[in-house]
């Protein structure tokens, strides 16, 4: 399977399916908002939440530059930002989960160059920031007039 490798947090190595991937991008910080409590960024056109991971793994927030590293995951439409510390490689390699999640937004661990690393649950990392994302006509279209 080909996996995106990302360092989260200060030394955390974590991978995502490159098949969830819909781009890599980098937003200045400056350009992060905030919608309530929730980071955005203006993004083709829509507000796209973001989600920093090392906050969601650790309670603390990462430490970033001028800019920030963004995975960027898309659903029928909609977006949703995933914040790294860095974008360390593309493998392709077996994935075989050696050791079971022991918390909430991982699938398990894995060995990836020789590195225990591991394997993000997008699913539960996105519904973190909207629980209707994966779900039929959530937000504004699915409002009543």
């Amino acid at each position: 399977q080909t996996l995106l490798v990302c360092r989260v947090g200060e030394q955390e190595r974590m991978a995502i399916p490159l098949a969830q991937v819909a781009r890599l991008e980098e937003f200045a910080t400056s350009a992060i908002e905030h919608s309530g409590e929730q980071p955005v960024v203006q993004y083709r056109g829509e507000i796209m939440p973001l989600v920093d991971l090392a906050a969601f793994f650790s309670g603390e927030p990462g430490q970033y530059g001028e800019m920030r590293h963004v995975v960027v995951y898309a659903e029928r439409g909609r977006s949703v930002g995933l914040v790294v510390g860095q974008i360390l490689d593309i493998v392709s390699e077996r994935l075989d989960i050696q050791r079971r999640a022991v918390r909430a937004g991982i699938v398990g661990s894995a060995v990836l160059q020789q590195r225990v690393t591991d394997i993000i649950d997008i699913a539960t990392v996105v519904a973190s920031v909207d629980p209707s994302f994966t779900g039929a006509r959530g937000g504004v279209a699915g409002m009543a007039a």
